[in-house]
């Protein structure tokens, strides 16, 4: 059994390749053969590199190597974004780019080699144990809120992004982080100022409704006070007349019934003296006699120290709830629910009518805006489900502030 082919290299000039076969094998006959080179190209692609051209491939994948470092640092420093490298072993820094600099008050001098928590960037050591023990366990993080202070003291809201990387051979973390405190600040006037707006057209609604209750509701009691003494001092009325009186009197009676309702809507003395759950249960009450709907008001472990604010802004979810039901739903059945617990309330209001479709959610009106930007003004959120003939549902979730004992 002869002994398989021996690949040899040539050191001739010519830089060939040749092939020594054993001595025994049938088609030696003394001749050195050149190896037969595929038709494909591959040969070409990958020829053996003589030891001339070695030095030239070296200088090559170096220039290319500095080449790649030169864009790197050149789109590290010119980021919009902070930037910084972090060597994940004593969590020191490599580098920081010039915005990190702008935005943190601190020198790159300053910076190099030291920790955040020994800057004094990071408020809080646990969050930032947090944060680093998910980098390791994942690779990643991704859009993390996080606050630091600058070198002044001062607030510095980022969106904290990070990615595991080897630099000068050694694991670091790549650090982003989106300064967002712009954002928050706009955030933050655009709140105060719905607040201011929604304040506003509080007072305005109490304003009006006291002007409703007493002077134009007291001014139709004594209308129709009057309406019938001057019926009973008439002598000699045909049953006609006397009909026409009294079906004056009831319509009298009614518009003040009404105007005692519109004041009641735009201000609820039970909400502001009683609490929630009566103002809640008397607003389903007089939905249901109003509309002929029936309306099953549950309410249960309700916290007794609910904020003014919260209540009435669940008081006015539901108003507007109704409203849309009696305006959209056609529906024989509501279910009002509201429930509490340690941490938060929730409302559900249920009806049996036609429902809507995704597609026409957003077209029913400034309610649902209106009932949104109430709760996100409280810190919750508003869940709406619906489908044509299965009702709609509509969810209120309020977290409950811890007061301080």
């Amino acid at each position: 059994m002869g002994s398989p082919l021996e690949i040899s290299v040539n050191s001739s000039t010519s830089g060939r390749s040749a092939v020594r076969l054993p001595i025994d094998h049938p088609k030696a006959q003394g001749r050195v053969h050149p190896p037969k080179l595929p038709d494909d190209g591959i040969a070409t692609r990958f020829a053996l590199i003589s030891r001339e051209n070695v030095p030239t491939r070296l200088r090559e994948m170096d220039r290319t190597l500095l080449q790649v470092q030169g864009n790197f640092a050149t789109v590290f420093h010119a980021s919009p974004a902070i930037l910084c490298i972090i060597q994940l072993d004593g969590l020191r820094y490599r580098e920081i780019n010039k915005v990190y600099e702008r935005r943190t008050g601190y020198k790159r001098s300053e910076v190099i080699g030291k920790t955040s928590l020994g800057l004094g960037l990071w408020d809080d050591a646990a969050t930032r144990a947090r944060a680093i023990q998910k980098l390791v366990a994942k690779g990643y993080l991704k859009g993390r809120q996080v606050a630091f202070r600058t070198k002044r003291g001062e607030p510095l809201t980022t969106l904290l992004s990070a990615k595991i990387i080897e630099f000068d051979g050694e694991p670091c973390a790549l650090v982003i982080a989106e300064d967002i405190s712009k954002r928050r600040q706009a955030e933050a006037a655009r709140i105060e100022l719905a607040q201011r707006l929604i304040g506003a057209q509080e007072a305005e609604c109490a304003r009006v409704a006291r002007e409703l209750h007493d002077n134009i509701g007291h001014s139709l009691a004594i209308f129709s006070l009057e309406l019938e003494k001057t019926r009973r001092a008439l002598i000699g009325l045909s049953h006609d007349e006397d009909a026409k009186f009294a079906r004056l009197a009831a319509r009298l009676s009614a518009l003040g019934q009404e105007v005692g309702n519109l004041s009641h809507q735009l201000h609820s003395s039970e909400l502001e003296f009683l609490g929630i759950e009566v103002a809640m249960k008397r607003q389903s009450r007089e939905f249901s006699e109003h509309y002929q709907v029936e309306v099953d008001c549950k309410c249960s472990r309700v916290p007794a120290t609910l904020s003014p604010e919260i209540s009435l802004c669940l008081f006015r979810v539901v108003q507007e709830a109704l409203h849309n039901v009696a305006k959209h739903s056609h529906a024989t059945r509501v279910t009002v629910e509201l429930c509490g617990g340690p941490k938060l309330v929730r409302l559900v209001i249920h009806d049996d009518g036609v429902g809507f479709s995704n597609s026409t959610k957003g077209a029913r009106g400034l309610g649902l805006i209106s009932m949104r930007e109430r709760l996100h003004l409280v810190g919750g959120k508003l869940v709406i489900v619906s489908k044509p003939g299965s009702g709609t549902r509509v969810e209120a979730i309020v977290p409950v502030p811890r007061r301080n004992t």
